[in-house]
């Protein structure tokens, strides 16, 4: 048997595949401003190759069709998935953008056993019924709480030990009936979100770093610093473990003698803002 003596040659579509990919493209189409239903919409068109009969590769529909890039279509779909994987919880990104966001708090929550999901969730509904926030703190930003909760309730194994919340007594957390594990996880999620916050109040209360443009100093630096006798150097060489080394330094033109030098590094920028710390005294 030829492909020809096949009911649907080579790249079609059967009739119910193309009924589904125009209800798909209608979808998009309806929908540019959801990027829910048009991210699904993209992933379960490139999944089930529903561009093939009259493209030849997934990238180049979206360009003819859609005019998308795949990285536009690529942060479409991520964001989609984000957003189905949150919705159960109650967690209801406003756009793209900060669903995109809440990929690496999804990330953490997707690699948890069901029971696990269970208890995150519990523990935002939980958090849920005391704020008066027209946006709870875990959805701010990045999801930085949704994150903390995840990674606090993955490392809990019932073999953790842990303080029992009556006798003080050290257990395993297995241990523990449901409610007391329960007790015990929300107390460390309540010390880990603690610190994270302490953390970033302590950054924003900070002096902020002064921004150097480290190339237009070098240039500066060697027109109004340097003598005549002097000269910047920027020398990259191989470092024990195979790595390249980078030193900024000033030498003396005559002796070769190094006047100042900043810490050698791996990186460029970083040797020459060492090399203006150590400039500046």
């Amino acid at each position: 048997m030829t492909d020809q003596d096949l009911p649907f040659p080579d790249n079609s579509l059967a009739p119910h595949e193309e009924q589904r990919f125009k209800s798909l493209e209608d979808t998009v189409s309806a929908g540019l401003r959801d990027f829910r239903q048009t991210g699904q919409a993209l992933s379960e068109i490139r999944d089930n190759e529903f561009y093939r009969e009259t493209h030849s590769s997934f990238e180049v529909y979206l360009q003819d069709r859609w005019g998308f890039t795949p990285r536009q279509a690529g942060q479409l779909i991520d964001a989609a998935q984000v957003a189905r994987v949150l919705e159960p919880i109650g967690i209801d990104p406003v756009s793209e953008a900060q669903a995109r966001k809440f990929k690496p708090a999804v990330k953490v929550y997707e690699e948890l056993e069901p029971e696990q999901q269970r208890l995150v969730s519990r523990l935002i509904d939980e958090r849920r019924a005391v704020e008066t926030g027209d946006v709870a703190p875990w959805e701010e930003a990045a999801a930085p709480e949704m994150k903390i909760m995840a990674t606090v309730v993955k490392k809990m194994t019932p073999d953790t030990t842990v303080y029992h919340p009556e006798s003080g007594d050290e257990v395993a957390l297995g241990t523990l009936s449901p409610t007391q594990r329960f007790e015990v996880v929300r107390e460390h999620v309540n010390q880990k979100t603690q610190a994270y916050h302490e953390k970033q109040a302590a950054k924003a209360a900070a002096e902020p770093e002064e921004k150097v443009n480290w190339a237009a100093w070098c240039l500066n630096y060697a027109r109004e610093g340097l003598t005549p006798e002097q000269r910047l150097e920027i020398v990259l060489e191989q470092g024990q473990k195979g790595k390249p080394v980078i030193h900024a330094r000033v030498v003396d033109k005559t002796t070769g003698e190094v006047l100042v030098e900043g810490e050698a590094v791996g990186n460029m920028k970083k040797a020459v803002l060492g090399l203006i710390t150590e400039v500046r005294g």
